[in-house]
């Protein structure tokens, strides 16, 4: 996957559709790492323009805000895809396809398509939230557990949850500020 500054990743063949194809490739999706094709048997390689970016797990996300942050950039990119064709549900959101420029505090995602009929969005969004959780030393990493808890057993839109976690940041906030008063 990433080496060197480069990520690729070997697809199934016919793991994705034209449309998909023609949106990620024409850089219109700019919430989605720019991506071309190489042809292989049996499939193809998809190799992501990753200028400026790492997967998040090169950082080490320790403070909740941070990844408060990440989260909710994560959940306004999974809702905006639709626009673009691109089915929430079939996106693979991990720390190994997440990226995070650290400059600029832009969240991309390289788009990988789930093709396991098994795996919902729900469970998809949660495992991620693990993944950011492991990391927090603030002590404040409840409010990821009730993120995760609110994903899990609601059935909401992408924008409601996306209210949901800048509900958690304010509180968050509120939160430092009466402890450094």
């Amino acid at each position: 996957m990433w080496d060197n500054k480069e990520f690729r990743v070997r697809l199934e063949e016919n793991s994705m559709r034209d449309y998909e194809r023609i949106m990620l490739t024409s850089g219109e999706c700019g919430f989605f790492m720019p991506m071309g094709f190489i042809g292989e048997e049996g499939g193809e390689v998809a190799c992501y323009d990753c200028s400026g970016f790492a997967p998040l797990n090169s950082y080490s996300i320790e403070k909740t805000d941070d990844a408060l942050y990440i989260l909710e950039s994560v959940l306004l990119i999974v809702g905006k895809s639709i626009e673009y064709l691109i089915t929430p549900a079939k996106i693979t959101v991990t720390e190994d396809t997440v990226f995070y420029n650290k400059e600029t505090g832009q969240v991309k995602i390289a788009y990988i398509p789930i093709t396991s009929e098994t795996v919902s969005m729900r469970n998809n969004l949660a495992s991620f939230v693990d993944q950011l959780s492991a990391n927090i030393r603030d002590g404040k990493d409840h409010y990821l557990t009730e993120a995760k808890k609110y994903i899990m057993h609601h059935n909401y839109y992408i924008r409601e949850m996306v209210n949901k976690v800048g509900l958690f940041k304010r509180q968050l906030y509120t939160e430092y500020k009466q402890e450094n008063s």
